[in-house]
C-alpha cells in the first residue's frame, strides 16, 4: 500500500457508477455530517472540521458531489440547531468551487479561492439576513479561515490515496 502526497493534482474525477463509489461518497457524507458536531474549543473559537469532508467529496468525485455534501451535512445545523438555512448555501459553494478550481490550481489554491468565492456569500447572508452583529462575523470568518485551511490540506493529503482505493 502506497501513500503519495501530492504538490498538484493529475488525477481525474471519479465517478459514482458502481455500489462502492457511492457507499464511498455516501461515507464521505456522513462523517462529514458528524463532524458538523463536533466541535473543538480553542482559546474563545470553536473550531469545526466538517469542511474535511466537503474537500474529500470535491477532491475526488468533482465540483458537484463537494456542493452535494456540503448541503446534506450542513442541513441539520443550519435549519435546527443553530437556526441560520444560509450556511447551506456556503457550504455548497465551499464545495462546488474547491471542486471546479483543483485541476487548474492544484488542492490548496482551489481551497483559497474557493473560501475567497464564499466570503461575500457569508458576510451578506450573515449580516443582512441572518442579523449577526459584524464584528461577530468577522469572528466567524477567522475562525473559518483556520478551519478551512487546516481541512483543505488534510484533504489534499487524504483524497489521492482515496482516489487510488476506488
Amino acid at each position: 500500500m502506497k501513500f503519495e502526497f501530492i504538490d498538484s493534482w493529475k488525477g481525474e474525477f471519479i465517478p459514482v457508477d458502481s455500489w462502492k463509489k457511492l457507499f464511498a461518497l455516501t461515507a464521505i457524507v456522513l462523517v462529514t455530517f458528524a463532524l458538523t458536531f463536533m466541535i473543538v474549543p480553542f482559546a474563545q473559537w470553536r473550531l469545526h472540521f466538517f469542511q474535511l469532508g466537503i474537500f474529500m467529496a470535491a477532491f475526488v468525485f468533482g465540483p458537484w458531489a463537494g456542493a452535494l455534501t456540503g448541503v446534506l451535512a450542513s442541513s441539520y445545523n443550519g435549519l435546527f440547531v443553530i437556526a441560520n438555512p444560509w450556511i447551506i448555501g456556503g457550504n455548497a459553494i465551499l464545495g462546488l468551487f474547491s471542486g471546479i478550481f483543483l485541476k487548474k490550481f492544484g488542492p490548496m489554491k482551489a481551497v483559497l479561492a474557493a473560501f475567497a468565492i464564499q466570503l461575500p456569500y457569508l458576510y451578506v447572508t450573515d449580516v443582512y439576513l441572518a442579523h449577526m452583529p459584524v464584528n461577530v462575523v468577522y469572528g466567524v470568518i477567522a475562525t473559518l479561515a483556520v478551519t478551512t485551511i487546516s481541512s483543505g490540506f488534510i484533504a489534499s493529503k487524504v483524497s489521492p490515496f482515496l482516489a487510488n482505493r476506488l
